[in-house]
């Protein structure tokens, strides 16, 4: 019997040069494409995502072998499932980054852990789950690895069809979890395996007895959050550091025509104000300074937000925070004061459109009025706010995207983004795909007043025209990067300018009629204003 009885493996984040072949082969001037060359920079030849090209410029300066990567602030799917093993009495050790941690999860996997599980949560496809399987395979061949989370439910939603029976035999995993929690099934497989027991009768558990994949019983789980609740005692501060992420809530209150996670989560389940306390003074105590609630909408309900903000005052534990909010739910200026005294220090708006008509498909419940008061009032706080754009939902139209082009320019939030529309088959505007002429999915798409490729040369539109407002970059970066390079040292003020100039780089170096002096200026210019950071040193190093 092994003295370990789970690895909980959190995310993968694959190898960049990968996913820039996968862009290039689907074509200049798809979705793919236009996201990979607004995210990327060219260091020495080589396209780097921006995180790594900070490294490579930092590490030039130093002389170090730096790896700055948000995945230092340590996976809560593997944090929080590691702990809710430990609270079932397993002893179970989480893996946060695995291309980051690899020796540690070679010294775990000596141990011969009974399971190894791993979470998919950010995975769209199976490409970052095989090769953490091979990995465990070749280090640990007697465990029982387990593969779950959001992409297996995503895989399931029509059954275990033959195109799902596939995938499976493609990951090479023992068993599948097929639930949107899972955390009671993981239970039950650890003690099954520990004990040499059947798997047939654990709920939720998809096995391949033979040649084929079969379904166990279906049972909805309903795990309490506060029984849930992580004891950040449990793990060491320098595995922490002072970056984390915690949540208060799982689901979502709202329905967006564009999001079928509602559906997928349940209904809005919410921790009690003292379930949160006692988790943030424990990761106080651990020297957390810089907090990321994780909540899809943490402001929601607005009387509990307040709550929970007036106890962070009266606590005083010297947290910074970071959140999703909807300024359609802060509608007075005690929310935004509270947010501001509790440590506001930045969030991720949902924005999605500047556009009425467009924002009424989406059933996003929120006015353009909404938004602007809401950004005037956050900014007025010296709150940094990041404005999340889609492009070319149904409905989209040259009308509509000026209008988003205004706002954005008029609003001006510190940071956006813009996107193409992902159409998802199982969101709630397919029920009207017929209606709006929605033909294909995922980023290939078009519908009766757009398409894909389309949506994709205004994301480039938009990316010159709005000039209020810096552009954040996407692969290992977005919104949740801003914390964590906070604990590094690098505030916003010092960010808005190094992307500013990134900016123009790619702008340039997009040019049909580029100027290789101006490209190599601008080169210059972020390379030297990197070098002169004060930069803490990156837990992750490069590998030879």
């Amino acid at each position: 019997m092994s003295e370990l009885d789970c690895v909980v493996i959190g995310y993968n984040e694959g190898d960049f040069q990968d996913y820039r072949l996968m862009c290039e082969r689907s074509g200049p001037g798809t979705p793919e494409w236009q996201i990979y060359r607004k995210e990327h920079l060219e260091i020495d030849g080589r396209p780097q995502s921006w995180m790594d090209a900070l490294s490579a410029l930092r590490n030039k300066a130093t002389g170090r072998n730096d790896r700055y990567h948000v995945g230092e602030v340590f996976n809560l799917g593997s944090l929080y499932l590691t702990n809710f093993l430990r609270r079932h009495n397993l002893s179970a050790e989480a893996i946060s980054l695995f291309g980051g941690e690899q020796e540690r999860l070679i010294r775990l996997l000596e141990r011969r852990p009974a399971v190894v599980a791993v979470t998919t949560t950010f995975y769209v496809n199976i490409l970052s789950v095989a090769p953490v399987v091979e990995f465990i395979r070749a280090h640990s061949p007697t465990s029982h690895i387990v593969v779950g989370g959001p992409l297996i439910d995503n895989i399931c939603i029509d059954g275990i069809t033959e195109e799902v029976q596939d995938l499976f035999h493609g990951m090479d995993a023992d068993s599948y979890v097929w639930e949107s929690q899972g955390e009671h099934a993981l239970v039950e497989l650890c003690n099954a395996v520990g004990a040499g027991l059947p798997l047939d009768g654990i709920a939720n558990l998809v096995t391949c007895p033979e040649d084929d994949w079969v379904a166990n019983r279906r049972k909805p789980e309903a795990n309490d959050l506060h029984l849930g609740s992580i004891d950040w005692a449990g793990f060491p501060a320098d595995q922490i550091g002072v970056t984390a992420q915690t949540r208060t809530a799982r689901s979502c209150a709202f329905k967006c025509s564009f999001c079928d996670y509602p559906t997928r989560a349940g209904a809005l389940t919410t921790a009690s104000v003292d379930t949160v306390r006692n988790e943030l003074r424990a990761m106080a105590e651990l020297g957390v300074r810089n907090l990321v609630f994780v909540d899809d909408t943490f402001n929601v309900p607005p009387k509990r937000f307040k709550e929970i903000c007036r106890m962070m005052i009266e606590e005083d534990l010297g947290l910074n925070w970071y959140s999703y909010f909807r300024c359609s739910n802060a509608r007075d200026d005690e929310t935004f004061d509270l947010a501001a005294e509790s440590g506001c220090r930045g969030v991720f708006l949902g924005i999605e459109s500047g556009d009425a008509d467009i924002l009424a498909g989406m059933n996003k419940l929120a006015q353009d009025s909404q938004y602007r008061d809401g950004i005037r009032r956050l900014k007025e706080r010296g709150i940094t706010t990041f404005a999340s754009i889609i492009v070319g939902f149904p409905g989209e139209s040259e009308r509509t995207i000026e209008n988003t082009i205004d706002f954005v320019n008029e609003t001006a939030p510190t940071f956006w983004r813009a996107q193409p529309w992902w159409a998802n088959p199982r969101s709630p505007i397919y029920r009207s795909k017929d209606v709006l002429g929605i033909e294909g999915a995922g980023y290939s798409w078009k519908h009766a007043t757009m398409d894909s490729k389309q949506a994709a040369d205004w994301c480039d539109t938009m990316f010159d025209r709005v000039t209020e407002s810096v552009w954040l970059p996407l692969y290992d970066f977005d919104f949740w990067a801003l914390p964590y390079l906070e604990g590094k040292g690098l505030g916003v003020d010092q960010l808005v300018p190094l992307l500013r100039t990134t900016q123009h780089l790619m702008r340039e170096r997009d040019l049909e009629t580029s100027d290789p002096a101006r490209v190599a200026a601008l080169s210059k210019q972020l390379a030297e204003d990197v070098a002169a950071l004060d930069l803490a040193p990156a837990r992750f190093s490069y590998t030879s």
